[in-house]
């Protein structure tokens, strides 16, 4: 009698072990993998509530349609224990379903996912926090993945300030990588994320979820400027009238001085106390001095993608009234040739580390939805 269920049991365990849906493969079958980890830029991952199921686009702090079309605007101020964590990579963002989708990573994502031989996985970060911290978490995570894959460091892949972690990570731990492919990546620093700090950038039709002074508090933006010394850009800022002298970024008096971000004679952030801005200007120069190049014999290839076509943001010019107030003109500003955001000089890594060159045509959000990179980085993991 036991018998006659033999075959149930035999196609139930046949259901349990083919047919299981997202069942993840064993890496032992398929020994040549090649692991590929993609760290995206700022603004380039979900962020959710902590006490929320991340599973609940409602309860998604960034970015939503909603919140694109000005329906909604969290508050995203950075602050000690706000409960906001990372989700996912973001992909994209249906600003209406089936007419307006803005696809952010989707594409490359797709792209990369499809491929035969190719393993690969993703780092969402909290990219309003200070850098050094995600670069940690960064490190943390290519140890984990390299150990996975029975000890074989994978392809690192950074856009725009996934580029900056990457760098950081790869200067002290150069045996977690392969490759390190660098996408749009601003290691010179410049001026260009003065204009987040001052009149500020709308996401689509939002003024408010990423307006100036809830920018001023995310620690990761002062680390896209230059330090004004060594190999970084210089000359980012110029007066017609006034003495501008040895400015630095790193320095909050100066800041207060010139009237920069929350400091601007048009801002309308309630008092920024100097001494915690100081603090953060302070974490934002240690991040900027991991970028400087460890020399070794022992560094993987290293490829850079970058753009020199479009006009991107060079030197901010100002004015000092006869009542003493600087007027800063965005307006008018000082072009050089990049991507949209990251000026050509600023893309090309600092002295001491060989590069392979790619130049593409692409804007700096979508450098890597162009078919041409997309090809062009496989390439580069497969040789």
């Amino acid at each position: 009698m036991k018998l006659c269920f033999l075959p149930i049991y035999i196609f139930i365990i046949f259901l349990l072990t083919y047919c299981t849906p997202f069942a993840r493969k064993d890496k032992s079958s398929v020994p040549k993998m090649i692991s590929v980890v993609f760290v995206p830029g700022y603004k380039g991952s979900e962020l959710f509530r902590k006490d929320k199921d991340v599973n609940d686009s409602s309860k998604k702090v960034w970015l939503t349609a909603f919140q694109s079309l000005n329906f909604s605007s969290p508050d995203l101020t950075l602050k000690n224990e706000d409960g906001i964590i990372p989700g996912k990579v973001l992909e994209r963002v249906r600003l209406i379903p089936y007419l307006i989708d803005v696809k952010i990573y989707s594409p490359w994502l797709n792209f990369m996912s499809d491929k035969e031989g190719i393993l690969l996985y993703t780092f969402p970060y909290d990219w309003r926090k200070d850098n050094s911290e995600s670069a940690e978490l960064l490190e943390d995570f290519l140890q984990t993945v390299k150990k996975d894959n029975d000890g074989r460091p994978p392809v690192v892949i950074g856009h725009s300030n996934g580029g900056l972690l990457t760098l950081s990570v790869l200067n002290r731990r150069k045996d977690l990588f392969a490759k390190a492919v660098f996408v749009g990546t601003p290691f010179r620093g410049g001026i260009g994320f003065m204009e987040d700090l001052i009149p500020g950038i709308p996401i689509a039709f939002n003024e408010t979820i990423t307006a100036p002074c809830i920018v001023q508090s995310f620690e990761s933006v002062f680390t896209f400027f230059s330090r004004n010394e060594k190999w970084d850009t210089k000359d980012t800022l110029h007066a017609f009238n006034g003495e501008i002298g040895k400015l630095s970024y790193f320095r909050a008096e100066d800041w207060k001085k010139f009237q920069l971000g929350v400091y601007s004679s048009n801002s309308k952030c309630t008092d920024y106390k100097i001494d915690r801005f100081q603090s953060q200007l302070d974490r934002a120069f240690v991040f900027r001095k991991s970028l400087d190049p460890v020399l070794s014999k022992n560094v993987p290839p290293v490829f850079v993608i970058h753009a020199n076509n479009r006009s991107t943001i060079r030197t901010l010019f100002g004015n000092k009234t006869d009542a003493g107030n600087w007027n800063w003109d965005f307006k008018n500003a000082k072009y050089a040739p990049g991507d949209g955001r990251v000026t050509f000089e600023s893309s090309v890594p600092p002295p001491g580390i060989d590069y392979e060159s790619f130049l593409t045509t692409g804007e700096h959000s979508s450098i890597l939805n162009e078919e041409a990179v997309q090809t062009h980085i496989l390439d580069l993991i497969r040789k």
